[in-house]
């Protein structure tokens, strides 16, 4: 399971640098309203699904991940949002460190459903509901990177 989680995060620091460098190159093409609402739902995402499986691969206490996520979805957001301008910095940032808090709430809720007084799972291992999720955030964060491209080609 671990391997599989890093393996994970390795693929999200991939597709960070990725998309970075092509939003990098292609930075004079678009207006600041454009790359701000880039920055903002890369960040979101991104910084989403990097939380979750820090919180999955790191057991640690829940208020030192969610400090450590929120420092990697802020240097998300401030990395996307750099590309354009002091708004679009701070709307990335503000939103990388928003979809980091989600992000290790959601992976909480995953791993102990009684926070939210849901009833426990049986059906489902915690492993199971680990890869699970994992998968449909990367399906996600796919998606939404390949939007971001595809808008970037119109």
């Amino acid at each position: 399971m671990t391997f599989f989680l890093v393996g994970m995060i390795v693929l999200h620091v991939l597709i960070v640098v990725t998309i970075y460098k092509i939003l990098y190159s292609k930075r004079k093409l678009f207006s600041d309203r454009f790359g701000m609402v880039m920055a903002m739902s890369c960040s979101g995402i991104l910084s989403l699904v990097m939380a979750m499986l820090l919180h999955f691969l790191l057991p640690i206490q829940l208020s030192f991940i969610l400090f450590l996520s929120s420092v990697v979805g802020g240097t998300i957001g401030l990395l996307l949002g750099a590309l354009v301008n002091f708004q679009s910095l701070l709307s990335g940032f503000t939103h990388g460190v928003v979809g980091s808090i989600m992000g290790t709430m959601l992976s909480a809720v995953i791993q102990d459903p009684s926070l939210c007084s849901l009833p426990p799972s049986y059906t489902m291992s915690l492993e199971q509901s680990i890869v699970t999720f994992s998968l449909f955030v990367t399906s996600l964060v796919v998606l939404t990177i390949s939007l971001v491209y595809y808008s970037l080609r119109v």
